[in-house]
């Protein structure tokens, strides 16, 4: 693989994380909205809530031929540290997009780590093949 494949890879792991980041912030605040009708958050609607974030990663690893564990992997890390923080410490009335902001910057923060292996992996197996 050469020079700009691999960049090319890192780039694709980095933009494709974000997005799954930017769909995971607002399906998990749609779909907590949507279910919690009657202001108790159940087991059952935490458990949905969960598994759509992963879904719309492998969705998207699909559409992109990517590796299904490292944007499910983004997925699951966006919704525990930046959105699933905000939105149980959260009163309620903040706006759908700042949602979306946090799970855009939690997947290109979460994303970031696989874009480095992938480029410094691509780099040293480059350099000794």
């Amino acid at each position: 693989m050469g020079k700009r494949a691999v960049v090319m890879k890192a780039i694709k792991i980095w933009f494709l994380g974000s997005l799954v980041g930017l769909f995971t912030g607002l399906s998990f605040t749609l779909v907590e909205d949507a279910l919690t009708t009657d202001l108790m958050f159940d087991l059952w609607e935490l458990g949905v809530a969960i598994v759509i974030p992963l879904l719309i990663a492998a969705l998207v690893a699909l559409a992109s031929r990517l590796r299904m564990g490292i944007l499910m992997a983004i997925a699951f890390l966006t919704l525990l540290i930046p959105v699933g923080g905000a939105s149980f410490g959260a009163s309620g009335s903040e706006p759908l997009w700042q949602f979306a902001a946090l799970g855009l910057v939690g997947g290109l923060f979460w994303g970031t780590p696989f874009a480095l292996f992938v480029l410094v992996k691509g780099f040293v197996t480059r350099r000794t093949g």
